[in-house]
């Protein structure tokens, strides 16, 4: 079954899961190493497919790659590998995670990794409407939060 992209990721986003600035994903995008964001005005998001190229300018970067070369080489250009040694890792490393957030029923919320989990829609519908009838009581259907006035 196809799989569904169950997330767009605001700049701010996007930046965190790559460990970096908002600052450095805007230059990417001028440099053209990064395609722009989809949407327009304040619609405007990344998805996964932003996040994994990221991911490869930056590994091309610690290789020794130079910015102009990446560039070649994403746009499919064939590219001499570097002659100096890639630079030493400066910054700590760190561990980025990108969790989705998906409302099952109002209060109730669902979160996961989406790096290490992909359900179908239809495996979150069905664990919607399991998680519906766990918090929702037989006969209860005054729409009270079950708490005293």
């Amino acid at each position: 079954m196809a799989r569904v992209e169950l997330e767009t990721l605001s700049i701010g986003e996007l930046a965190d899961a790559a460990g970096i600035t908002r600052r450095a994903v805007r230059f990417y995008v001028q440099q053209r190493l990064l395609p722009p964001p989809t949407g327009r005005g304040r619609g405007r998001h990344y998805d996964r497919s932003h996040l994994e190229r990221l991911r490869r300018v930056m590994e091309l970067q610690e290789s020794g790659y130079a910015l102009d070369a990446i560039r070649r080489l994403l746009d499919g250009e064939a590219v001499e590998a570097p002659d100096t040694p890639a630079r030493p890792q400066m910054r700590a490393s760190i561990s980025a995670e990108l969790w989705t957030r998906v409302t099952l029923m109002e209060g109730v919320e669902l979160h996961f990794d989406s790096r290490r989990h992909r359900p179908d829609v239809e495996e979150l519908l069905k664990l919607r409407d399991a998680a519906r009838a766990a918090f929702v009581a037989k006969g209860d259907d005054d729409g009270s939060d079950g708490t005293a006035d």
